[in-house]
């Protein structure tokens, strides 16, 4: 991992020596867990300096950068607040039974998180509870075992107890570092910071964010391109940390603009196009998506900014998975363009200009053949969910927002994937690469609004048509030339017929997909 050169320093302090400064614990910092087994330790080290006074006790590293005054540690709260809670502890065992030993100066800790700073400074200044209390009685019985060696004790505190202590530029170093070198506990992942962070401050602000962790993550990396960078390949955890504390948590108008937000996103889980994404398996178009919503953009009200934007980069997606293109860095530069060109109010038909020109300027990967690409449709190496996708495309395209949910439509194989006996008696294929061939080609796929019920959807054409010839009609919104099947022909020409349906959807796409044409190469 890599740090700023020249701007990392240490020094081999004594822990006691930062009785003097004071020390901040930032908010994505988990809370003090320190058991027993972990305490012992240190009280073991601490008693053997009474007998050999000139041991030392490496207590690790601290690595910390400095905000608003403080010591920001990133790496040594959980050693740094036991100790204090051991000098709390001895203070008031002094005081307590009335020894002449003058109490022990304590250091001044504070954390970022309101809760758990408020818990820790009742600790200090009264009597510790949970998470505390354990281990504060856990030391008040060890000091009074101890009480006739307390005086060496607090020698051994104060001048005997060693750490390098870190210091980086920034918090991103700190972190660089700490990933790296860290040696009690587990590094937080990146969902793990998220949780912790938004959970608690929604509490202290009392701001409800309602988000599984999951769709939280894809929410905050939109939010952190919208604000800042398009690209933010390297928005790792390091980042994610530094984002919150910076943009979303530092005040309560922050984190009630942020929750504005995740609701204006979260409202698009239900839009059409979130469901074709999915099917496509091509996430970053999510961000493209979100920062439309953020941008006030709805897209089923301004449809052009599906018909040049949305469609064109989901056709530009599949067209690259047929070629099983690897776009690297190159794609993440179109989606980047196409967000710096919502974020600063360009016009649909300037965004698919842009993409346009882009797909030109990059045929190698862009580009697909015509008859490269109407062979994937057929090809049942080609993922189902991505010739749905095409299929859905399609309906949306035909129809606004409130005739199409996505989520009750069915696709449905009408030759099945598992075929009855009745159909090897109409001379079906029996191979079953044959039939995966037959069944997996988009000429055998048909959208429907309804379930074809589970006791005939393997039964012979006959029976399925009676279904369909009862579904079909209510299909309103599914009623696409795409979407059309003529099931005579189906019957009687079968294979042919199939594949027939794939070539006319194959021109369907090329003739009326916005900028089709540019992706897909057709030589006359």
């Amino acid at each position: 991992m890599l740090v700023n050169q020249g701007k990392l320093t240490q020094e081999y302090v004594t822990v006691y020596s930062l009785q003097n400064r004071k020390i901040g614990v930032p908010i994505f910092q988990r809370f003090y867990d320190w058991k027993e087994k972990q305490t012992d330790a240190l009280l073991e080290d601490i008693l053997a300096t009474v007998h050999e006074p000139q041991k030392q006790i490496y207590l690790l590293d601290f690595i910390y950068f400095e905000e608003d005054g403080r010591l920001k540690l990133a790496d040594g709260q959980q050693r740094v607040v036991t100790l204090n809670l051991l000098i709390k502890t001895i203070n008031d065992y002094i005081r307590e039974k009335g020894l002449p030993i003058e109490p022990v100066g304590q250091f001044d800790i504070i954390y970022d998180i309101p809760q758990y700073n408020q818990k820790y400074q009742n600790c200090i200044s009264n009597y510790p509870v949970a998470p505390f209390k354990k281990n504060y009685l856990y030391f008040y019985g060890w000091i009074s075992e101890h009480e006739n060696q307390l005086e060496h004790i607090i020698k051994a505190i104060k001048g005997n107890i060693y750490v390098f202590l870190k210091k980086t530029e920034s918090i991103d170093d700190a972190f660089t570092i700490f990933q790296q070198i860290n040696t009690g506990g587990k590094p937080l992942s990146k969902e793990e910071v998220i949780k912790s962070t938004i959970n608690q401050f929604a509490e202290i602000y009392r701001i409800p964010i309602d988000a599984p962790v999951k769709e939280l993550k894809k929410m905050i990396l939109s939010y952190y391109k919208y604000l800042y960078s398009s690209n933010a390949s390297d928005f790792d955890t390091i980042s994610v940390m530094s984002f919150l504390r910076k943009d979303v948590v530092i005040s309560r108008e922050k984190f009630q603009k942020f929750a504005e937000t995740l609701h204006v996103i979260r409202d698009l889980t239900s839009n059409p196009m979130t469901a074709v994404i999915n099917y496509i398996n091509r996430p970053q178009l999510f961000d493209i998506l979100n920062i439309m919503g953020m941008e006030g953009i709805d897209v089923f009200v301004r449809r052009n900014y599906l018909n040049y934007v949305m469609f064109p980069l989901c056709l530009l997606s599949i067209a690259m998975t047929f070629k099983k293109a690897n776009p690297g860095g190159i794609i993440k530069t179109l989606y980047s363009g196409v967000i710096d060109r919502l974020k600063n109010h360009e016009s649909e038909v300037n965004i698919g200009a842009y993409i346009s020109q882009f797909v030109n300027d990059n045929p190698e990967i862009c580009k697909i053949d015509y008859v490269e690409f109407e062979k994937c449709l057929g090809s049942p190496d080609t993922r189902q969910s991505i010739k749905k996708a095409i299929l859905i495309i399609d309906v949306i395209m035909k129809n606004s927002s409130s005739t199409v949910n996505v989520a009750a439509i069915n696709l449905e194989h009408i030759y099945p994937q598992k075929p009855d006996s009745q159909w090897a008696t109409e001379n079906w294929p029996t191979s079953l690469e044959e039939q995966k061939e037959l069944s997996e080609n988009i000429g055998n796929y048909i959208l429907l609004n309804e379930e074809v019920n589970k006791r005939i959807k393997n039964r012979y054409i006959d029976y399925k048509v009676l279904e369909y010839r009862r579904i079909i009609p209510l299909d309103l919104s599914l009623n696409t030339a795409m979407n059309s099947v003529d099931f005579e022909r189906f019957k009687n020409e079968r294979k042919d017929y199939i594949e027939e349906r794939q070539r006319e959807i194959a021109k369907l796409v090329y003739e009326g997909f916005k900028l089709a044409q540019v992706i897909i190469k057709k030589n006359d």
